[in-house]
């Protein structure tokens, strides 16, 4: 009787504990699907391939200056415009990294295997880009926003990082770097979205084709920071979503 009541105990405890991690990164779906199968979480480190999305607000430090007398309303724009993107990645079943500022982080395939994470992270960002097109017409927006958006599919080790005095669920390597230089650079041309070649490969890849997938073409070839050989990039002129 004692063990079968540890044994509750222990599982109650377990369950709070991957609600209290995981609860601000995934939809709730997905985490009482980690609650009802703890089997599912690798923590401490492990290699996977992922896919990965950073959108920033381009022009941001000249939009805070207009606020610069009233930083509550600053903070009201920048919520409001990160809850809106945030539901499409959750939606899509993307992990929310983390903020910085205005920008977000999010990758895929990770705590939960998510076979199609390509897919799901171009699909997210075709969405974040309709969305804010809808509220910047609807005037929720006052300046209205622009974004870029990079994403990059490799390997890296995902699992708890930080110190022994507090650590996140996070991503670390050379992949997780390339997407945010994407997101960089995607000022640079006339597109919200770069994608790498590494996405854009076995991705519906359908350069001619106006049936079911994305529709990507190349951007050009560029040398990043961190980089010593350029790289590929690609964008969407096909945005359908299926």
């Amino acid at each position: 009787m004692i063990h079968k009541i540890l044994k509750t105990w222990r599982e109650n405890k377990l369950r709070l504990q991957i609600k209290k991690q995981f609860e601000h990164y995934l939809s709730p779906d997905m985490v009482k699907k980690l609650q009802k199968n703890p089997s599912l979480l690798k923590l401490g480190g492990e290699r996977k391939e992922m896919t990965f999305l950073f959108s920033d607000i381009r022009g941001f430090t000249p939009i805070s200056e207009k606020f610069k007398r009233n930083p509550e309303r600053l903070t009201r724009y920048v919520n409001r415009f990160l809850t809106a993107m945030t539901d499409i990645i959750l939606k899509n079943g993307g992990t929310i990294d983390k903020y910085m500022g205005d920008c977000i982080m999010a990758f895929w395939n990770a705590p939960l295997d998510c076979p199609d994470h390509k897919r799901l992270a171009v699909k997210s960002a075709i969405e974040m880009e309709r969305k804010l097109k809808i509220m910047n017409r609807n005037k929720e927006f006052m300046p209205p926003i622009n974004i870029g958006i990079g994403i990059n599919t490799g390997e890296c080790l995902v699992g708890n990082m930080g110190s022994k005095q507090r650590f996140d669920y996070s991503v670390i390597g050379d992949a997780v770097n390339l997407a945010s230089r994407l997101e960089g650079v995607s000022k640079n041309y006339d597109t919200t979205i770069i994608i790498s070649e590494a996405t854009a490969n076995g991705t519906d890849y359908i350069p001619y084709s106006r049936n079911k997938g994305f529709r990507f073409y190349k951007v050009d070839d560029v040398l990043v920071k961190g980089k010593t050989e350029k790289v590929t990039i690609y964008s969407i002129k096909n945005t359908h979503t299926t």
